[in-house]
C-alpha cells in the first residue's frame, strides 16, 4: 500500500460525508483509516456502512484529543506514506490520483499546494505558498491536509506529542526539518487538498491558546519566537469579541492575503 489516509472526526458527521466523497471513489488504491472520538451525532452508525470495504478501518472510542487520534491512525496504517485529512476537508480528485499512482518525488515529507475555503465553500485568501522550508522558523507553513509523510519518519521522530492541543503537527514538522537525515520537499505545482480556514488552530476562540503554543514551540527549538505572529493571534482572539467579527475577518483577509 502506497498511501494511507487518516481522518480524525468528532461529532462532525456532515463533514465526514464531505471528506468521504473525495476518498471512496479511489478506495481500491489507498487505505482510509477513520478515527472517531466516540461521537453522539450519528457518526458511529454511519461508519457501519464501511464495514465491508476492504481498505477502510474505523474506530469509535474516546481519545485524548486530535493528536491522540492521529497517533492511533499512524499505528494502524499500512501505507508507505501517510496523509492526515480531517473530517470536513477534502482532496482534489485528480491530484489524489497522481499521488496514489506514485507520481511523487522520493522525499520523507512532501508538501503540496492547497485551496483554502470559507465554511460556505467560497475561496478564502491565505498566506502565499512558502518559498523556503526555512519559514518553519516563523510559522506553521506546512499544512497536514496537503502533505504526505513517509511512515518510517515517525519511527525516528516519535508520534505527535500530546503536550500540544493545537500545534503538535507544527512541533513534529520542526523535528523533521532539524533532522539532517530526513528530507522535505515543497511542491506548489500540485494542489492536493481543500480545507476551511477556521479550524481549531485558526479560529478566534482558540487564537490565544494557539499563540502561546507557537511561542512555547519556537522558544524550545530556536530560542526565540515570532512576536508578529503572536500579535496576529492576539488580535484574532480579540476580534472574536466583536459583533460581526466574521465579516470583518473576511475583509482583512482580502486586504492582506491572496488566493492560492
Amino acid at each position: 500500500m502506497y498511501l494511507s489516509i487518516i481522518t480524525v472526526t468528532y461529532n462532525n458527521l456532515e463533514g465526514l460525508k464531505n471528506t468521504s466523497e473525495s476518498i471512496l471513489p479511489l478506495i481500491d488504491s489507498c487505505e482510509w483509516i477513520i478515527i472517531d472520538g466516540n461521537s453522539s451525532d450519528g457518526t458511529k452508525e454511519h461508519l457501519k456502512q464501511y464495514t465491508n470495504l476492504e481498505n477502510v478501518t474505523t474506530i469509535s472510542e474516546p481519545d485524548n484529543g486530535i493528536y491522540d487520534a492521529m497517533n492511533k491512525g499512524i499505528n494502524l496504517s499500512r501505507g508507505e506514506y501517510l496523509n492526515f485529512m480531517n473530517a470536513g476537508d477534502s482532496f482534489i480528485r485528480e491530484s489524489l490520483e497522481k499521488i496514489i499512482s506514485k507520481k511523487t518525488k522520493n522525499y520523507d515529507m512532501i508538501m503540496y499546494n492547497c485551496r483554502t475555503l470559507y465554511l460556505d465553500r467560497s475561496p478564502a485568501p491565505a498566506r502565499a505558498f512558502p518559498n523556503s522550508i526555512h519559514l518553519l522558523k516563523q510559522w506553521a507553513c506546512i499544512q497536514h491536509q496537503s502533505t504526505i509523510i513517509r511512515k518510517s519518519v515517525f519511527d525516528k521522530t516519535g508520534l505527535y506529542s500530546l503536550d500540544y492541543k493545537y500545534l503538535s503537527d507544527y512541533d513534529h514538522s520542526i523535528k523533521v526539518y532539524l533532522d539532517q537525515d530526513l528530507s522535505i520537499n515543497l511542491d506548489p505545482s500540485l494542489s492536493l487538498a481543500e480545507f476551511a480556514v477556521d479550524g481549531v488552530s485558526t479560529n478566534s476562540k482558540t487564537a490565544l491558546k494557539v499563540a502561546n503554543e507557537y511561542k512555547k514551540i519556537q522558544l524550545k527549538y530556536f530560542g526565540k519566537y515570532n512576536r508578529k505572529l503572536y500579535l496576529i493571534n492576539l488580535i484574532n482572539s480579540l476580534l472574536g469579541l466583536i459583533p460581526f467579527s466574521d465579516s470583518l475577518k473576511k475583509v482583512l483577509r482580502k486586504l492582506f492575503l491572496s488566493n492560492r
